[in-house]
């Protein structure tokens, strides 16, 4: 593939929530793989974990708890399914959530309250109860 065939390419990507993509080429021609925030990560299959990442669904500033409030999300404190982790603020009018996908324990916090956050960034390690 030439350069402005691929800086095309580029640019159509830009406008996709595809957040994986790889070009390859070989004696079977050449072509690219995509993935989706939804598809599932080609390491989860080959190295299981006892731990949940719980990550980011959103980017913007990490709030443990609104003013006022108890801080919920400690190493070693054991949560339930749906429990509220913290929040990320975007700027935007309501603040998003991050909640516990599992019942278990925070085996480890990655992130303190005003720390930058992208997509997809882990902040906590969840040892789900068995």
């Amino acid at each position: 593939m030439n350069t402005p065939e691929l800086q095309g390419v580029m640019e159509w990507l830009k406008t996709t929530d595809l957040v994986e993509v790889s070009y390859h080429e070989g004696a079977g021609g050449a072509g690219f793989s995509v993935a989706t925030s939804e598809a599932a990560s080609p390491c989860e299959d080959r190295f299981p974990s006892r731990f949940i990442a719980v990550t980011a669904q959103a980017v913007g500033l990490f709030q443990a708890s609104p003013l006022g409030k108890a801080k919920p999300a400690e190493e070693g404190r054991s949560v339930a399914e749906g429990d509220v982790l913290g929040f990320i603020d975007g700027g935007g009018p309501k603040a998003k959530p991050v909640v516990a996908p599992a019942a278990g324990r925070l085996a480890r916090v990655f992130v303190e309250p005003g720390d930058p956050v992208q997509y997809g960034q882990p902040l906590f390690f969840l040892e789900p109860r068995s």
